[in-house]
């Protein structure tokens, strides 16, 4: 900066002596080209910023650094594959068993919801809102009334009870389909009662009808017998079909249950 300074100075001085010779220039007044070098010009003109020439040449690459100890490194771990392998087992297990009685839960749940599925899932019979299913029927004469009672009450049931000839019908078809293949008929315990003063059946809710609203076997009802039993033909056998009113000792093949829904 002070360089640049001088020069302008000197410049300046210059110029005062060559103005002031009476008109004849002197030894020192000569052309500024001859006095000042270039670079001492160059100081003296205005710069203007032009464009950046390519990079230099990179230097030499300077000394690596010298490392760091490693630290002290552990020995390889063991794994203890059957310990993983009873883990992992384990948890499939439990999640199978979770998964187990979320199904469960959802198979009562539905059951709740749709009693037509529920009923046919116990292998029974929906009608008029109760299920009706036969639990027990055998080829043996080895089930008398209280056996009956005792079985329906097993499934949280009780003995069926048959109000009009479309439900005897209807009762009567899905028994033949649940006898013993070899049986050509079966006989099946009901839940009414036989009334004989006044030729009724009498039902649970102290309900009665008269006995000829349902089919009887012939010759029946007869007067001495109380509890009821409903004879069942298999398909393709022959002969008669109906209620009848017998003892309760007498052993029979099966019973037919209801419950409500």
């Amino acid at each position: 900066m002070r360089s640049k300074s001088n020069s302008m100075l000197i410049l300046v001085l210059a110029l005062f002596w060559c103005v002031s010779s009476s008109g004849q220039q002197h030894l020192v007044c000569k052309n500024i080209e001859d006095v000042f070098t270039d670079d001492a010009l160059a100081e003296t003109r205005p710069r203007h910023r032009g464009i950046q020439g390519p990079p230099g040449k990179m230097g030499s690459k300077g000394e690596r650094g010298i490392r760091g100890l490693p630290g002290t490194q552990g020995s390889p771990g063991r794994v203890d594959y059957d310990r993983v392998d009873a883990v992992i087992e384990e948890k499939i297990t439990n999640s199978w068993s979770v998964m187990n009685s979320a199904i469960s839960e959802l198979k009562r749940n539905l059951s709740t919801l749709l009693p037509e599925e529920d009923c046919r899932r116990r292998g029974g019979l929906l009608h008029s809102g109760h299920c009706f299913t036969i639990p027990s029927i055998s080829s043996q004469n080895d089930m008398n009334y209280e056996q009956a009672v005792a079985e329906c009450a097993k499934h949280g049931a009780l003995l069926a009870e048959i109000h009009d000839r479309v439900q005897q019908s209807t009762l009567y078809e899905f028994a033949v389909t649940k006898m013993p293949a070899r049986r050509s008929r079966v006989d099946v315990w009901l839940g009414m009662e036989y009334e004989h003063s006044t030729s009724t059946l009498r039902y649970r809710s102290d309900m009665e009808i008269h006995s000829n609203q349902l089919h009887w076997y012939p010759r029946y009802p007869l007067s001495s017998y109380k509890y009821m039993v409903m004879l069942v033909r298999n398909v393709g056998s022959s002969g008669d079909v109906g209620l009848y009113n017998q003892l309760k000792s007498i052993a029979r093949q099966g019973v037919i249950c209801e419950k409500e829904t």
